[in-house]
């Protein structure tokens, strides 16, 4: 689904000032049922894995890691043309010239299947840390793959809250329930606080959820060292950036002096990871 100029700008306004905006239907059942049934197959895969220090903590919770060493699948939907437009506009790097201008210089910093557990999931912020202002570090894209509403285990906000500048109140009693259909897309502020009701169905309603940031924040999982190299192959030179693979930090000053870096050093990057 193609989205007009004046409703793009709609979302940039919502995401300056609520903190999210919500697209919908943006994808349809051609796209998602091929990715449905491959996550599937990842989810019964992994079932039962141990993840040290969240199992214990969410074993409520049903979640896969790292969809971008699954399959390419996953990737293919964050080059969405509205996502990348929105997500562009507020974690694009304007002094990274080693990219061509109108490409992302943002990266992956996690990828996520998940479905939410019986009990509510605080609000919490994902930028690590909060700040004031227009401006902001990291932004998370949020695709439904079913229907999700409050007795799904939505997602809750508290609209305005990127630009508070501080620290969630965990237990912050307004929040705004932002219930959606297969194909819509919530995209927020990763300073937005945040949370999801609790799952009283028992629907497993899978949400994507990828958080993206610019290119010099530190990822949640080493990316350019996981990524499995045959799907590393399949990746386009702008999907690899990505990945990380064009800002990769050098060993040492004799390797090269800058991380802001184009296409070109992909291939180098490629040698030295995949032995």
């Amino acid at each position: 689904m193609k989205i007009s100029s004046s409703e793009l700008a709609i979302h940039t306004k919502n995401l300056k000032v609520l903190g999210y905006t919500q697209l919908r239907g943006l994808f349809g059942d051609t796209e998602l049922t091929p990715v449905r049934d491959r996550l599937a197959e990842v989810a019964e895969e992994m079932e039962g894995t141990e993840y040290p220090e969240f199992s214990n903590l969410r074993s409520d919770e049903n979640i896969v890691f790292n969809l971008q060493n699954k399959d390419k699948l996953f990737v293919d939907l964050l080059g969405d043309h509205a996502i990348e437009k929105l997500l562009k506009a507020f974690i694009n790097d304007p002094y990274y010239p080693a990219l061509p201008e109108d490409a992302p210089n943002y990266i992956l910093g996690e990828y996520v299947a998940r479905v939410s557990g019986t009990s509510r999931l605080r609000l919490h912020i994902d930028s690590w840390m909060p700040a004031p202002g227009p401006r902001t570090w990291m932004m998370q894209v949020a695709i439904a793959l079913n229907d999700r509403d409050e007795t799904d285990g939505c997602t809750i906000a508290v609209p305005g809250s990127h630009v508070r500048g501080e620290y969630t109140e965990r237990e912050f009693p307004e929040t705004t329930a932002l219930p959606v259909l297969a194909g819509d897309v919530i995209v927020w502020d990763g300073r937005l606080w945040h949370g999801s009701a609790p799952r009283t169905s028992h629907q497993e309603a899978w949400m994507l959820i990828a958080t993206l940031q610019r290119w010099w924040v530190k990822p949640r999982f080493d990316m350019t060292r996981s990524l499995p190299r045959e799907i590393y192959e399949q990746l386009t030179e702008r999907q690899r950036a990505l990945m990380g693979y064009a800002s990769v930090p050098p060993a040492t000053e004799t390797e090269h002096t800058n991380t802001r870096r184009g296409y070109n050093a992909i291939e180098d990057h490629r040698k030295a990871l995949f032995r």
